[in-house]
């Protein structure tokens, strides 16, 4: 091989690299540094979707702040203490729940694939929405939350469809059910569990080009059938 022919990478891309080699290594800095946390410790401190790269393969595009929070908030105004709330592929808005009513952690579960997720512990499920009901502990939850959030990751029929399957199962009597996907997905969601368009927009953090929204079971003082 002759080196002469390697091409050279000029001094603005290198910064470039460098700097996003810099980042990276920070983040996973800072997610082996919350690993490694005591349990006293890591129930008391606030955690942000800073500590989890986005995983672009596996369709992960965390929401807003703002998102994050209103949808949190969301769960938290139309549950009572001991109410059971699941956030099923949306760990952005499970992590904005547990900041906002550290005292309702315990509450709120987040169903997702992303294994680092487990570092929530019992408050962690493992979903893979293909297994709809292949989750651990699947007859202990059936019926047993009030409160769903769902974000299926990919905008097709099958995913809505099966991450349904999974939200019909463990939903309690007369459930509140919010769906956060893409437009497209209006007319699926309201035929599998009678979701309306509301009047609010999902936001991600790095900007997606297709239109989201949400779709709920339930109206309430912030969010609003159109």
């Amino acid at each position: 091989m002759d080196f002469d022919d390697i091409p050279e990478l000029s001094a603005d891309t290198l910064a470039l690299l460098q700097s996003f080699l810099g980042e990276k290594q920070d983040l996973d800095d800072r997610f082996t540094k919350l690993q490694g946390s005591a349990d006293a410790e890591f129930e008391t401190q606030k955690i942000t979707m800073d500590c989890f790269q986005e995983d672009w393969q596996l369709s992960q595009f965390w929401y807003s702040e703002a998102t994050s929070d209103f949808i949190a908030s969301r769960a938290l105004e139309n549950t009572q203490q001991g109410e059971k709330i699941a956030f099923i592929s949306s760990p952005s808005a499970y992590v904005a729940f547990r900041n906002m009513a550290p005292e309702r952690a315990i509450d709120a579960y987040v169903f997702e694939f992303d294994k680092r997720f487990d570092l929530f512990k019992q408050q962690f499920v493992f979903y893979d929405f293909n297994r709809p009901l292949g989750f651990s502990k699947v007859e202990e939850m059936k019926g047993m939350f009030k409160f769903i959030v769902a974000d299926p990751p990919f905008l097709n029929e099958d995913c809505l469809s099966q991450t349904m399957e999974t939200t019909q199962h463990i939903a309690a009597e007369d459930p509140l059910i919010m769906i956060d996907t893409g437009a497209v997905m209006e007319e699926l969601a309201n035929k599998l569990v009678g979701a309306k368009i509301t009047d609010f927009h999902p936001e991600h953090g790095g900007g997606l080009s297709n239109e989201f929204r949400c779709y709920t079971t339930f109206e309430d003082s912030k969010l609003k059938w159109i």
